[in-house]
């Protein structure tokens, strides 16, 4: 069974995962355009059309992410152990 911390971890990873795609994504479509400038203008148009969705896709991944980040926050603060006492186990 996973703790909650583990659950946490997990589901940041894989808003991180997400958001990096994202980017990535972000950048190729850049470097397209840029390679597009040459070009004519149909060129142009049709290398920015998917910009503008992907930078919205990135963004809300990155709200998610950093959602997932303050739950990751949360967990391992809940996670901490006391100090200066000792625990017996049986």
């Amino acid at each position: 069974m996973q703790s909650n911390l583990d659950l946490a971890i997990t589901k940041a990873a894989a808003s991180e995962a997400t958001y990096n795609a994202d980017s990535s994504n972000v950048v190729n479509i850049q470097a397209g355009i840029v390679s597009a400038t040459s070009n004519a203008q149909t060129a142009i148009e049709t290398a920015t059309a998917p910009l503008a969705p992907a930078v919205a896709l990135q963004g809300a991944d990155a709200v998610t992410l950093n959602q997932d980040l303050d739950a990751l926050s949360v967990a391992a603060l809940a996670a901490k152990v006391p100090t200066g006492t000792a625990v017996l186990v049986p």
